[in-house]
Formats: C-alpha cells, sequence, structure tokens
C-alpha cells in the first residue's frame, strides 16, 4: 500500500520567500511598489498567509531590513582580514564587500535595498547608523583613522553610483577603484597621545 508524501509545513522558508519578494518588487520597481497585495502575489500565497507571518506593511519591512542587513553584516565579517590590528580592517572589508557587489545577482541586489530604503525612510537610516555605530565600536582599535572613514565613504559613494547605474558602476572601473583605494595607507591602528601634535 504506498502512502502519499506528506507537504511538510516551512515557515521559515516562507517568510524568506516573502522577504525575497518583497526585496525583488523594491528593485525592479521602486518602493512605492511594495505592498502587501503585491508580495502575496509574487510569493503565490493569499494576503492572510502573508499576515499569518508578517502581521503588517510595516513589520514587513522591517524584517526585510534586518534579513538585508544580516545578510551584509556577514558578507563583511567574512571578509574581514584575521589579522586583529591590521589598519582599516572593518573600514577595508566594507569597502571590499560593496566594490564587489555584482547586481546581476539576485542575493546580491540586497544591497540597492538597503541604500533605497535608507534614502526614503530616516527610522531606517536611523537603525543603519546604530548598525554601523555598533560595528565601529567593536573595532575601535583599528578603524577610527580619517584614512578608514575615508574607505568606508568611497564604499557608501560607490553604492550609490549602483543605485543610479553611474559610469563608475562598471566592473572593471570598480575593480582599478578598489585596487586603488587598497594600496593607500591607512596609519596606525590605533591613535597615539601625541598622534595630533604638530597638527598632522
Amino acid at each position: 500500500m504506498m502512502t502519499r508524501p506528506q507537504r511538510k509545513n516551512n515557515p521559515a522558508a516562507l517568510r524568506l520567500r516573502l522577504l525575497d519578494c518583497a526585496a525583488t518588487l523594491i528593485v525592479d520597481h521602486g518602493v512605492p511598489a511594495l505592498t502587501l497585495e503585491n508580495v502575496a502575489r509574487e510569493a503565490g500565497v493569499s494576503k492572510g498567509g502573508l499576515l499569518h507571518h508578517y502581521s503588517s506593511k510595516d513589520a514587513l519591512i522591517g524584517g526585510l531590513f534586518d534579513m538585508v542587513v544580516e545578510w551584509f553584516g556577514s558578507q563583511v565579517d567574512a571578509a574581514i582580514e584575521p589579522e586583529e590590528n591590521r589598519p582599516a580592517r572593518f573600514s577595508r572589508a566594507y569597502l571590499q564587500v560593496i566594490a564587489n557587489i555584482d547586481m546581476s545577482v539576485p542575493a546580491e541586489k540586497r544591497l540597492a535595498v538597503l541604500i533605497l530604503m535608507l534614502s526614503s525612510d530616516p527610522h531606517y537610516c536611523a537603525r543603519w547608523n546604530s548598525w554601523v555605530d555598533e560595528r565601529l565600536r567593536e573595532h575601535h582599535r583599528t578603524d577610527t583613522s580619517p584614512m578608514a572613514r575615508t574607505l568606508r565613504l568611497a564604499a557608501d559613494g560607490l553604492w550609490l553610483s549602483d543605485l543610479g547605474g553611474g559610469p563608475d558602476s562598471v566592473s572593471s572601473k570598480r575593480g582599478e577603484i578598489l585596487q586603488f583605494l587598497q594600496t593607500l595607507d591607512p596609519g596606525p591602528a590605533t591613535s597615539t597621545p601625541h598622534a595630533d601634535k604638530g597638527g598632522q
């Protein structure tokens, strides 16, 4: 006697599919396209099924933000060099991840989602700034120099260029920019009591 295979309910997989569909809508059509109805349709579930996992549009957007930041953080962590006293250690990894983003890869389009969210909602800007502040406190011994800040600002500029499809978004040019920035001397990893003596 054959038994019918039972379909297993996988809430985690469904939540991920809902978030991926939400991300795709934002990338392809902009933030205004993110509605519960559109996400449910793209994910192949009812609106009620979506609301079972995310009780409101704000909850869905919050889940999407958390997913993207967690993904970005994991990429940066993987890129951080093992030498704990390497100057600008976190900032180098931050730059490397953003400079190596391939917008043709669906998972990597998540950074476009994040920058769109940050540009449209002060609440998420504040949450992003808190995340960055937390990481900088974690790496305060290596990433407080002006060069470290310059690397992060350059990375943010590349990110913005990607979003607008600017001329520097071409992968070959991005590679040149990354190579140049990584050759710059970031200065000492930690400051000393006389670091600013003489106005230097």
